[in-house]
């Protein structure tokens, strides 16, 4: 998994942060982290005890969405018949067809340098100088590193004092640097990434969903196919940018209504088997639980919620930290159709400009006569499939995927045209 925000400033400070934060809050927090309801009944109920008036209680569930959470169980794969609903392990594509191979990214030198620089950086916070350099710059870039992460510490101490805490130097230690072997380690993952970014490589197998089988179950999003299944690849080692038109490289979204008897496990490529950090799931069998989902706050989608006043809307926003995230460490993460549970905002939109060419990283993209244009229909992306942490496949996400389609495509089961956001905590 790429270590691209390793060194950003920002985490560092908000890991100490979180330090001041009393471990009793924390777990008062977590214990009230509740499951999605599983009926319009228990929404309505629970929204109500929060404090929303009717007629916001109305609103909300005018608009909430059938879906259907897939929890998780290890499982050994040889036990899973072909084209069974399952994250990580092995595709069951049709035979003949081959394992999903991207091409290289657009303008793949750019990621190739940020990836160079993470690595020289992973060096140099450990106090080592990157190989590569010429000794007196190596020595040079190790002396820079740590005047740089010296100010930074010093700088994360004062706040941290300033604001109460009781804290010393010796409590940030390791802040900025891994030790020598992992972050000899960790610079290898990111010399590997320079390199792959620019040729075309197999996508990481996440997972498939046996649509017939879900289709059965009553909380099963009706915009979705009720027949064959959906397989999702997504290039995990390299985290593209779900903000960028050329993010759309890293994944590959097929819907698949092959029988079940031409189906075939395919092999895992090469190329990942020798990957030195995560390319790969192990396998865990997926058990479907219908829910009902309810709009996120703070996206396009908001729109179809229509009049509700400020204090309803400020109450159903805390509400919604009572479902908790799609990274939690007990699972219930993953999800197929029904509203997204996001982690950040904007997904929708998101997907809208970056699809349509507009690169979403910044808010020059909004103020754009373009942008203002296409907002409009941001809306009508719909979550498919999300995939949050799950300790059962060996590497626990630390945020979630969401696979969005527009809902023409869906109808029209232009699968290809799926958008795929990676958001994190």
């Amino acid at each position: 998994m790429s270590r691209r925000f390793h060194l950003a400033l920002a985490g560092s400070l908000f890991a100490c942060v979180s330090m001041m934060i009393p471990h009793a809050v924390l777990a008062q927090e977590q214990d009230e982290v509740m499951a999605l309801p599983s009926s319009r009944d228990e929404l309505s109920d629970r929204l109500t005890e929060a404090g929303m008036s009717a007629s916001g209680v109305e609103a909300i569930i005018k608009v909430a969405r059938d879906g259907i959470v897939l929890d998780t169980k290890a499982s050994d794969e040889a036990t899973l018949a072909p084209g069974a609903s399952k994250v990580g392990g092995l595709p069951d594509l049709p035979k003949g067809v081959e394992w999903p191979v991207r091409p290289a990214y657009d303008s793949a030198e750019t990621l190739a340098a940020q990836f160079n620089a993470d690595a020289a950086n992973l060096y140099g916070d450990a106090g080592i100088a990157p190989p590569w350099m010429p000794e007196a710059e190596g020595k040079a870039f190790v002396a820079e590193r740590k005047r740089a992460n010296d100010e930074v510490k010093a700088s994360t101490l004062k706040i941290m004092k300033d604001a109460g805490a009781e804290i010393d130097e010796k409590d940030l230690e390791g802040m900025t640097g891994l030790p020598p072997d992992a972050a000899a380690k960790a610079a290898a993952e990111q010399r590997m990434l320079a390199e792959i970014v620019a040729k075309p490589y197999p996508l990481p197998f996440i997972a498939q969903v046996d649509l017939a089988a879900m289709a059965k179950e009553p909380g099963f999003d009706k915009v979705l196919p009720v027949t064959g299944r959906l397989l999702f690849f997504y290039d995990m080692p390299v985290l593209p940018a779900s903000y960028e038109p050329r993010g759309k490289a890293g994944w590959k979204v097929i819907y698949d209504d092959t029988p079940v008897a031409d189906l075939e496990r395919k092999p895992l490529p090469k190329e990942l088997a020798d990957f030195p950090g995560t390319a790969s799931l192990k396998a865990a069998a997926m058990t479907p639980r219908s829910v009902v989902t309810t709009v996120p706050v703070g996206d396009s989608g908001w729109d179809v919620v229509g009049e509700i006043n400020g204090d309803d809307v400020s109450t159903y926003s805390g509400w919604l930290f009572s479902l908790g995230w799609p990274t939690a460490i007990e699972g219930g993460n993953h999800q197929l159709g029904g509203w997204p549970r996001a982690i950040q905002s904007g997904m929708q939109a998101m997907s809208q400009f970056a699809s349509n060419g507009l690169d979403a990283g910044s808010g020059e993209a909004f103020q754009t006569d373009e942008g203002k244009r296409l907002l409009a229909g941001g809306k009508d992306w719909h979550l498919v499939l999300q995939i949050g942490t799950d300790e059962a496949t060996g590497y626990p996400f630390p945020g979630a995927l969401y696979v969005l389609m527009r809902e023409e495509d869906l109808a029209a089961r232009n699968f290809e045209k799926a958008w795929v956001v990676y958001e994190q905590d």
